[in-house]
């Protein structure tokens, strides 16, 4: 390519190293100068197949174990949607069709956070197909992590923003490292938090010295008791429930619903996810959108697009798993109001999951993750 002749890409993509390669050692199609036939058997997305595609011909150490990872397989929530609808075989529901009009296009192949905006956010190249070696946050990460962590980690949901944002100017990628989003690790685990990622004490060695640091508040818990965040966060976004239903007005096309009530809370449960990527007795617990009659409507859409309904209880093993859930917050900051002194936090059942915070319905794996007592104001 040259001159103007650079079909839309940028001058920087066309010097680069992946530029030298030509567009159909990647693309497909055929290099000649009829568009139409010059497309044909063109490939969109060449990094697609298990996540990587014609990028593993050179980056094959990345490529073999990204195959695996969470960003592209999903893991976590393969792993939830198997257990609570256990004995059901998802092969036998609406499940995989409804996972593939949705859920799926969260997934990231290597074009998808390097190259490209995620398919969910409707594709798109970053940089007129400039390839970035560390992905830009906003552009990407927040395409899929935007309801909930981008929002709260740039001040958009929640009382403030995170102070690593707002100060340090830090991106996902300063805690995130590559190594940990392209594999999954220990092999086999499925769920985030059992990841092994940067930790808080890696920046404030101080505070992980229990009885021996400066700071007089992190001498007043033995260490694994409480996760950082239940003194550095702020109150951040939620959700109450969410009842999924398709939408097939149109022949032909059908689209997933996903309403919910949005709310901000601050809940310290117990941890029961307990491992040594997550130590914590206390931390603090989201709850995840999701009753039991969620997924009630596609025993209906099955009648009408298989001709057998489906299950009458398709989530039957809903007690399996709480509702209440570990959660990963970012609106950390120096001072918030739990942490003011002691009994800011002591005495106070508001900041504390409790059996009065369940209401009818929910599952009885929620009971695991409950505070039964609530620390007692301390004496002055």
């Amino acid at each position: 390519m040259r001159g103007r002749d650079t079909y839309g890409v940028s001058k920087n993509f066309v010097n680069s190293v992946h530029g030298e390669i030509g567009c159909i050692n990647c693309h497909k199609g055929t290099n000649v100068s009829d568009k139409d036939k010059a497309h044909k058997g063109m490939v969109k997305d060449p990094s697609e197949k298990d996540g990587s595609g014609v990028c593993g011909e050179c980056h094959d150490g990345i490529a073999a174990s990204y195959k695996n990872s969470m960003h592209y397989k999903l893991n976590g929530i393969l792993d939830i949607v198997g257990t609570i609808t256990k004995p059901h075989k998802m092969g036998d529901t609406l499940l995989p069709a409804a996972w593939g009009l949705d859920c799926a296009n969260c997934h990231a192949s290597c074009g998808s956070c390097h190259v490209a905006w995620p398919a969910v956010a409707e594709g798109g190249l970053l940089n007129r197909h400039e390839f970035m070696k560390t992905p830009p946050m906003d552009k990407t990460c927040y395409a899929c992590h935007g309801s909930r962590f981008a929002g709260e980690y740039m001040g958009k949901l929640g009382a403030t923003a995170d102070v690593h944002y707002e100060k340090g100017q830090m991106g996902c990628v300063d805690c995130h490292k590559a190594a940990e989003l392209h594999k999954t690790e220990p092999k086999g685990v499925n769920r985030y938090y059992a990841v092994k990622t940067v930790r808080c004490t890696q920046c404030h060695p101080d505070a992980a010295k229990p009885g021996r640091s400066k700071i007089a508040m992190h001498n007043a818990h033995k260490a694994g008791t409480i996760a950082c965040a239940v003194c550095h966060a702020n109150k951040y976004f939620n959700c109450a429930n969410c009842h999924v239903s398709l939408d097939i007005k149109q022949p032909g096309k059908i689209k997933v619903i996903f309403p919910s009530d949005p709310l901000f809370t601050f809940k310290i449960g117990r941890n029961i996810d307990r491992g040594p990527n997550n130590p914590y007795e206390y931390n603090l617990v989201r709850h995840t959108p999701m009753k039991k009659d969620s997924l009630a409507s596609f025993r209906y859409f099955q009648a009408v697009l298989k001709g057998a309904p489906g299950p009458k209880d398709l989530v039957s093993n809903y007690d399996a798993l709480p509702t209440w859930n570990s959660a990963s917050v970012h609106s950390i900051q120096l001072d918030t109001p739990q942490n003011r002194s002691c009994n800011a936090c002591h005495g106070h059942k508001e900041l504390f999951l409790t059996k009065d915070d369940l209401v009818p319905g929910d599952p009885a794996a929620n009971l695991k993750v409950i505070v039964k007592k609530i620390p007692a104001k301390l004496k002055r």
